[in-house]
């Protein structure tokens, strides 16, 4: 009788992860971390992008393939030669899923699949407000050719259904999440000596419009004429630094602001902050709040978006209404001043990120700034 044969493992199954660029920013930390999540569970992962970045690093690192098509980044159009190369890479390959982020990167993918059997998933991370007529018709057509979609908060979610006409049991709402992996750096250089001295409210930013980092400054100039022995740090690049720095002049700010570019121990970063802002004008369901809550650090942010899902006011952070620097500078200087009421924020939103039911022994914050003549707060 002749020996039964062993049958073949099955293969992984193979998944391609799709999103504009692999440069600094919160939804490209979301697609590496998806990555090197997948890859550990046994999937077949490879990222396409139109062109690669900082974190590529990352994925070489976990063995995770990129492959930039492009050369140059594609975002916020569609883009011909991404479409033609994505779809060429697909022939190449055989893949079981694609998975796309980012405007550009979801029309591409939508039309690279059409006449094959792969399917389509995409995430939406933005409310999308830049959006014109024709961006708004491209995605729609996209979201149809999907054949589901993910909002990354509620807001995200509403404005699929309403304004996008996407079918309620076509979307599914999944918040983003932080994955912490072992061989994420501490802090790889110690702060500059002129911020660890006074209170030190900082911004971990892309410096691009969207992020209110100019609300930032403004807020900081408005804290500091009360509280002067305030510090303020900008965490973080961009194609707007030079204006930032600029308005940071003209604010007579420049021995009190420290723009410290990217950082790749920014996470680490954010448990030294007194203070974290994030300034958004828009937002989807952003990673620093994220980050900010496994950090314990008090935030003050913006009522945008997902940001309301992520914390909730006066009880794991204080949300003010975006473009107010005044209002942002009174939540800013409201925690610089009760070191304890901050604490008691920070571990709030730890807990909560832990899925720990928060205490709620702590009065919503009611925003504005205090008179001139109030006394400044102790130091750290």
């Amino acid at each position: 009788m002749p020996a039964l044969q062993k049958s073949a493992e099955p293969r992984p199954l193979r998944l391609l992860l799709v999103v504009d660029s692999l440069g600094v920013g919160g939804t490209e930390r979301h697609v590496v971390d998806l990555a090197i999540s997948l890859s550990r569970e046994g999937y077949a992962v490879t990222v396409a992008c139109s062109v690669a970045g900082p974190f590529a690093e990352s994925l070489a690192a976990s063995g995770i393939p990129v492959e930039a098509l492009v050369g140059r980044l594609v975002k916020r159009r569609v883009s011909p030669t991404y479409v033609r190369r994505l779809a060429r890479l697909m022939r190449s390959e055989r893949y079981d899923l694609v998975h796309a982020h980012i405007y550009a990167s979801a029309a591409a993918a939508a039309v690279a699949t059409l006449g094959t059997h792969v399917p389509l998933v995409v995430t939406e991370h933005t409310e999308g407000v830049w959006q014109d007529r024709r961006a708004r018709l491209v995605s729609r057509s996209v979201y149809r050719r999907a054949e589901h979609v993910i909002a990354v908060s509620g807001a995200i979610q509403c404005r699929l259904l309403r304004r996008d006409g996407v079918a309620p049991e076509k979307v599914t709402k999944i918040p983003n999440a932080v994955v912490t992996l072992p061989e994420e750096p501490g802090p790889l250089d110690p702060l500059p000596e002129e911020l660890r001295e006074g209170a030190l409210a900082g911004v971990v930013a892309r410096l691009q419009p969207e992020k209110g980092v100019d609300v930032f400054l403004e807020a900081a100039s408005r804290v500091a004429s009360l509280m002067p022995e305030a510090r303020f740090a900008v965490i973080g690049d961009g194609p707007l630094r030079a204006e930032l720095e600029g308005l940071t002049r003209r604010l007579d700010l420049e021995d009190k602001v420290s723009f410290l570019g990217h950082r790749p121990d920014a996470r680490a970063l954010m448990g030294m902050l007194d203070v974290i802002a994030v300034p958004s004008v828009t937002e989807g369901a952003p990673l620093v709040v994220l980050e900010a809550m496994a950090a314990a650090a008090p935030i003050v942010a913006s009522h945008v978006g997902g940001i309301p899902d992520q914390v909730r006011d006066g009880e794991e952070a204080l949300l003010v209404p975006p473009l107010d620097p005044d209002a942002l500078a009174g939540a800013i200087l409201h925690l610089l001043r009760d070191p304890s009421r901050a604490r008691d924020l920070g571990e709030a939103a730890r807990r909560r990120r832990l899925g720990v039911r928060p205490r709620r022994d702590g009065a919503p914050y009611r925003g504005g700034l205090p008179p001139r003549s109030a006394a400044s707060s102790p130091t750290r």
